[in-house]
């Protein structure tokens, strides 16, 4: 493996730009009725996983994540759980990509082997009971499968998408999806660009995360997404309430504190 040079793909900062273009898929992503790009790649273990060699046995769940994603770690329970269900049926892969908030502690790969250290992590921390499969060091398969941070792409036996889902985290729209492949049907909804559960739960662990990957993707955050990393700040204070809970009270908050700034302002210009 060669080793990664500063790059766009590769960043060390989070941007506005990664966070726009998080929130869509793009028009050239695979979807349903294409085909799921080939790749042979390695587990963290170090054991090759071929794309050719899981055709025909059981459908496929590809599921994008990093260490420092707020979503994948906000997602892997509900992941778990619908493993728990469908395992024996589907078979679920994480691939390893670049880190979404990289910081001092966990910063972006240096090379191949920092990359499966990083992957190691993942999977002790969150109790993963199906196979990481760590892209290569300038992320061609994720660069294939359109570079976001925590998609799911749902292929049937035969290697054609089926179901695709810019989050993880729509856990009812993915197991409706798995439980029609598992029974060898084709969803009937096929594609789910739902932000808002997703994105409530990956907000109550925001904070969390990025200060686990260092201060600099805690700074970034305010840099490039200030309403999004003063959300996340609140949520953390709601500790130990389940992330979507955090972030539903700190919105709580901050609707109360501008109730109360505005009755303020209406009290002091009425006494004028």
């Amino acid at each position: 493996m060669t080793t990664a040079s500063a790059s766009e793909y590769a960043y060390e900062h989070v941007t506005p730009k990664v966070f726009q273009d998080d929130m869509a898929f793009g028009n050239d992503a695979p979807g349903p009725g294409d085909p799921l790009p080939t790749f042979i790649l390695k587990t963290r273990e170090g054991a090759h996983v071929a794309s050719q060699d899981l055709a025909h046995s059981k459908p496929i769940l590809l599921v994008t994540g990093s260490i420092t994603c707020p979503m994948t770690a906000s997602s892997n329970p509900g992941l778990k759980r619908l493993h728990a269900e469908y395992g024996d049926r589907v078979q679920f892969l994480t691939l390893y990509v670049r880190e979404a908030h990289p910081g001092e502690d966990q910063d972006q790969h240096h090379d191949y082997q920092d990359k499966v250290q990083h992957a190691r992590a993942l999977q002790d921390r969150d109790r993963l009971p199906w196979r990481i499969i760590v892209d290569d060091i300038e992320g061609s398969l994720h660069k294939a499968l359109d570079e976001k941070p925590n998609a799911v792409y749902l292929a049937d036996r035969n290697g054609i998408i089926v179901y695709r889902s810019l989050w993880a985290g729509d856990e009812a729209g993915l197991a409706r999806a798995l439980d029609d492949v598992a029974r060898g049907r084709r969803p009937k909804v096929q594609e789910s660009t739902r932000r808002l559960g997703p994105m409530a739960r990956g907000l109550g662990v925001m904070w969390e995360t990025a200060g686990k990957a260092g201060p600099r993707a805690r700074r970034d955050l305010w840099r490039s997404a200030a309403p999004m990393a003063a959300t996340a700040w609140v949520a953390d204070k709601y500790q130990p309430l389940p992330p979507a809970w955090r972030t539903a009270a700190a919105a709580a908050t901050f609707v109360v504190a501008a109730t109360a700034v505005t009755a303020l302002i209406r009290r002091a210009t009425s006494d004028r």
